[in-house]
């Protein structure tokens, strides 16, 4: 069950941030703590990032709808994918369509009504004191390039050099995969997803790291990434990985999964690889 608002991991990184203030070396960096649950962030994050592979996924974020209104995505034809920034399942995941949509669709995800707010503005009129009132809207939301025609996403979980897959079909009807469950766990990978996803983990520099990755035409596409507190069950319904043999080839190795035994000891050897390059 997700945290009702965030509030405790808003509380946690209160903590974490002032450990790193005082020295503490976080595993992994404070900017990944940031990013879980928070797709504003983590879009942010792909903006900066020198990763060209994944900036055909374009992002707009926004604090609230009226930032949203000053925007041009009202009048524009084309299709979009909504997504409030918290979140798991998709379930609030929609695609923006018509005029109606693109109205609609972002005034509801970023709805903050509050009882309070309504009678405070109340209040101001009766006294005709000069009120500027609190928006009513400031859930932030992401809006992101629509890439049409997949039938569901690739899920690539990564400890240290092991790399596990599953695929994850769409819902019947449907666009979105997360929360389907209807899961491969033996699927036949597309050529060059693992050197794609490589490429990614390498250059993001954290121990362990879930990646959400569309494919099509030859191209693909990082749709969402988390590096901490992912779901397991995917890794713990896994029964083989792929990891790069001594010709650096990926090869596929059978396993039962251990989630202790593949935390240790990719956080070990982050560690000693950190130490290495100082």
């Amino acid at each position: 069950m997700e945290d009702p608002g965030l509030r405790y991991k808003n509380y946690i990184e209160d903590i974490v941030l002032a450990l790193q203030i005082q020295g503490a070396k976080l595993i992994p960096d404070f900017k990944y703590f940031r990013a879980h649950h928070n797709k504003v962030f983590m879009e942010l994050l792909r903006d900066l990032s020198c990763i060209k592979e994944i900036k055909n996924i374009s992002t707009k974020s926004f604090g609230s709808f009226e930032d949203y209104e000053k925007s041009n995505f009202l009048n524009n034809t084309e299709t979009f994918v909504i997504k409030p920034s918290a979140g798991a399942g998709s379930s609030s995941v929609k695609l923006l369509r018509s005029k109606k949509d693109k109205r609609k669709i972002p005034y509801n995800i970023s709805r903050t009504f509050t009882l309070d707010n309504f009678k405070l503005f109340l209040s101001k009129l009766w006294t005709g004191k000069s009120f500027v009132p609190m928006s009513n809207n400031r859930n932030k939301f992401i809006i992101q390039n629509f890439v049409d025609g997949l039938k569901g996403d690739y899920r690539i979980i990564i400890y240290g050099d092991k790399y596990y897959s599953v695929f994850r079909s769409n819902r019947k009807n449907d666009f979105r995969a997360s929360g389907s469950g209807i899961v491969d766990y033996e699927p036949i990978l597309p050529d060059g997803i693992l050197d794609f996803a490589e490429n990614i983990y390498k250059k993001l520099n954290t121990p362990y790291i879930t990646m959400d990755i569309g494919y099509k035409n030859q191209e693909f596409y990082l749709f969402e990434f988390q590096c901490i507190s992912f779901k397991p069950i995917f890794f713990e319904r896994s029964s083989f990985y792929h990891k790069r043999d001594g010709n650096k080839l990926w090869k596929k190795v059978s396993e039962e999964p251990d989630l202790e035994r593949e935390l240790v000891s990719s956080i070990i050897s982050y560690i000693e690889k950190s130490n290495q390059s100082l």
